[in-house]
């Protein structure tokens, strides 16, 4: 939120307080209460302390997430990979014993891509020799872990992105919001309080007066005067 968007939700907050303080004086103007509503209603989507605008504005870390999700792939890839290269090597097995030849060191330093590339071929790979390497030990429930532990670091690398569409949403909803209630305010509230201008003077003055935007950011200091 910008400083004038913020300055904006200040007057309307102030305009509601002042709205609510006097809520006597229009009880029985239905279409000045309706408006009230629809502008509160506004102003606590506008409101950058509530719960939503909390979770858009302080997301999770993405860098710190997605480097344990990282760690946690490299280590179930390289378990399998172990046994892999074992049973490659007892069977003179090139192709394989290459593929398959892969630290945790190593994967963890791997760009993602690669990383996610050969965890998926030495998923693959193990899949196809399960029988085989039971024998070390290995079993289905590795292959299953090693296989969310791809999908979860898959999903992570797209979270940015995400993230950053969420962001953009969440900006231009925040702006329509903001030139609705500033709409109804011009259109509708600050009308319908003119009729309250002779006979309740209190109440007029007090909402104009909520009704001043002050942006205190724009303001600018006063030069010194020459000596």
């Amino acid at each position: 939120m910008t400083d004038k968007q913020r300055a904006r939700l200040t007057m309307m907050q102030a305009t509601l307080a002042v709205l609510d303080q006097h809520a006597e004086v229009y009880a029985a103007n239905k279409a000045l209460s309706t408006a009230r509503a629809e502008l509160a209603t506004l102003v606590q989507d506008l409101d950058p302390t509530a719960e939503t605008q909390q979770r858009a504005a302080s997301p999770r870390s993405a860098g710190a997430v997605k480097k344990a999700t990282k760690l946690h792939l490299a280590q179930r890839a390289a378990e399998v990979a172990a046994a892999l290269l074992a049973y490659a090597d007892e069977q003179q097995d090139i192709r394989l014993y290459t593929d398959a030849d892969y630290t945790e060191y190593q994967l963890r330093r791997a760009p993602d891509n690669d990383l996610a590339r050969i965890s998926k071929n030495i998923h693959t790979q193990a899949t196809a020799h399960l029988p085989a390497l039971q024998e070390q030990g290995v079993t289905k429930q590795e292959l299953t872990e090693l296989a969310a532990a791809l999908t979860s670091f898959q999903t992570e690398q797209t979270a940015p992105r995400t993230a950053i569409a969420d962001s953009k949403a969440q900006t231009k909803a925040l702006a329509a919001d903001l030139r609705a209630a500033v709409a109804l305010l011009r259109n509708r509230l600050d009308k319908y309080l003119v009729r309250y201008q002779r006979p309740e003077p209190r109440f007029y003055t007090a909402y104009q007066s909520a009704r001043q935007t002050i942006n205190t950011a724009q303001r600018r200091e006063k030069p010194a005067p020459a000596i």
